[in-house]
């Protein structure tokens, strides 16, 4: 296990990305926490560091996160372009700020395009990136009438505003194939154009709740908690 100092990392505000692959930094990281020891931090508020895990790294900006059984997901917003969905994989490396499918921006480096090819340059792929970006926010396991529906491994997502080539404001559902590491199809639904859609509402385990008529719930920012039904399904 590290032992990170968080103390010693107030300079990363101004240019986080640059620690993605600095394996001495949490940040652009999915890191392992032991339960015991945040316990012990939370109790004693003169402790200021940490044993955390680096799980994987090469991360941008990780939104959501979730698993099936014991397969982890996340989706991540990419930089003008390049929303991830990524299968994560313990001691991956996702690539960023090395590659992405998004490009810079005009501020950085003249907006010149990323490498886009994670493989060849070592690194783990998405299993899907929206190109251009539709402002991915929160995944989870769909709920039971689409699990039903589709009879396949399923992840539902939330979207923000999106842009003019690739609107966002939708609910996004993944199919899978068995083995959990390839994408047979991508649906968006869209909602309401005043909508940005950022969290489902969950239990403490983040499981996804649903009511007793299968409908689940979503915050919209600035708006609230909206109700979403699936009916009229095609035969």
């Amino acid at each position: 296990m590290n032992k990170i100092n968080f103390q010693d990392q107030s300079y990363i505000f101004f240019h986080p990305h640059c620690l993605a692959q600095n394996q001495n930094s949490v940040f652009g990281k999915i890191i392992v926490i032991n339960s015991d020891d945040l316990e012990k931090i939370i109790k004693d508020e003169k402790e200021n560091s940490l044993k955390v895990k680096i799980f994987t790294m090469g991360h941008r900006n990780p939104q959501g996160f979730t698993k099936i059984n014991d397969h982890f997901f996340s989706v991540e917003h990419g930089p003008r372009g390049g929303d991830e969905l990524n299968k994560i994989l313990e001691n991956k490396n996702y690539g960023w700020p090395k590659v992405s499918y998004g490009t810079k921006y005009s501020y950085d480096d003249n907006a010149k395009a990323y490498e886009i090819s994670h493989e060849n340059n070592q690194f783990e792929e998405p299993l899907f990136a929206f190109v251009p970006s539709i402002g991915i926010s929160a995944l989870n396991v769909c709920p039971a009438v689409l699990k039903k529906f589709y009879k396949k491994p399923c992840l539902l997502a939330l979207s923000l505003y999106g842009n003019s080539q690739r609107p966002g404001r939708s609910l996004v559902i993944y199919l899978l194939n068995k083995n959990m590491d390839k994408i047979h199809s991508v649906e968006k639904i869209f909602l309401r154009d005043d909508l940005k859609l950022r969290h489902f509402v969950t239990n403490q385990k983040n499981e996804l709740y649903e009511d007793k008529n299968g409908d689940i719930y979503v915050s919209a920012d600035k708006k609230g908690i909206y109700k979403i039904s699936f009916i009229d399904f095609r035969n």
